[in-house]
């Protein structure tokens, strides 16, 4: 994947940062209508909603973990862990999106200026 296209998260796992916010604002707003209507310890229930919220915001910057945290998530239903790894795993673009580019790890060390190939490669010993 380019430069560029790291900058954004590809269309997969857009759809599953959607689900996830979607999921975090209904819940936020269950909560504050439950604390309109006079019931203010139902409304702690919206604390719930951190979670969906923070599965989105870290699928958007590429966290590995919020990656596994989002299949996770649903699990006592079948289809949200389904419909997960459509989206996260299966995916080229988006397992690139979780992978951190190893850019340095395979290129030649040319230290003496010659571009042979006796030469260690850097990070490999």
């Amino acid at each position: 994947m380019s430069s560029d296209g790291m900058n954004r998260p590809p269309a997969p796992v857009v759809a599953a940062v959607v689900i996830y916010a979607l999921f975090a604002a209904v819940l936020l707003i269950s909560a504050v209508l439950i604390a309109i209507t006079g019931a203010p310890a139902l409304a702690l229930l919206g604390l719930v909603a951190l979670l969906p919220g923070s599965v989105a915001l870290g699928l958007w910057q590429g966290n590995r973990g919020a990656r596994v945290g989002a299949i996770m998530f649903g699990i006592p239903s079948l289809v949200v862990p389904i419909v997960m790894l459509l989206l996260l795993a299966a995916p080229e673009s988006s397992r690139a999106w979780f992978t951190p580019d190893e850019r340095d790890e395979f290129e030649f060390v040319d230290e003496d200026g010659d571009d042979e190939d006796g030469e260690r490669v850097a990070g490999r010993g």
